[in-house]
């Protein structure tokens, strides 16, 4: 797990998303093993970031129409999985995350601690090598964020999958494997 603290606009998100193939960058290669993910084609390039990488955000992107079942099914429809398949997939993360009573609830009915596990879910479903997440907990009371922090580094350590975390929260940066220091769009390690 891997935390990148910094002031706000230095330039973190902007690094999340280039490193997740959001955003290309303006000079530079983002290299996956020994292939460099911006010399993909738009298609080549969205089939990476949906069997590779998950994506949590600061403010979750749920589509408000849907349940969390049907959340967390997108990117497994995406991959234009069978539609059952896909439910079995997400119903048992969601149930993995602790809600597997609320698989049917749309996000307004959700708190939103609750939101934020069902967008962990969604990342987690297609079993991602990487995670990358931008302010996990930056829009949670304290007790709910620290859940979720739990949440993450128990996802961390029982599956393995690599974490990349921007945060304001030092409880957060402190509990993660290395911590790296951003100032003015330059990495440096914290500690």
């Amino acid at each position: 797990m891997l935390a990148v603290v910094g002031a706000s606009g230095v330039g973190k998100s902007t690094f999340l998303h280039i490193l997740g193939g959001l955003d290309r960058p303006t000079a530079g290669k983002v290299l996956y093993g020994d292939v460099d993910v911006f010399s993909l084609e738009s298609a080549m390039l969205a089939r990476f970031r949906n069997e590779r990488v998950g994506f949590i955000f600061q403010f979750h992107h749920l589509l408000p129409e849907f349940s969390a079942l049907e959340n967390v099914m997108m990117p497994v429809l995406i991959r234009r999985t069978d539609p059952h398949e896909a439910a079995e997939q997400a119903a048992a993360i969601l149930t993995e995350v602790g809600l597997g009573k609320r698989l049917h609830h749309r996000p307004g009915e959700l708190s939103g601690g609750e939101q934020q596990r069902v967008a962990v879910a969604r990342a987690l479903v297609l079993n991602p090598d990487v995670v990358l997440a931008d302010e996990p907990t930056g829009n949670l009371d304290t007790h709910t964020g620290e859940a979720v922090h739990d949440l993450l580094l128990s996802i961390n350590k029982q599956k393995g999958i690599t974490f990349v975390i921007v945060t304001h929260n030092d409880k957060l940066a402190l509990r993660a494997d290395q911590v790296l220091r951003m100032t003015d769009g330059r990495l440096s390690p914290d500690r």
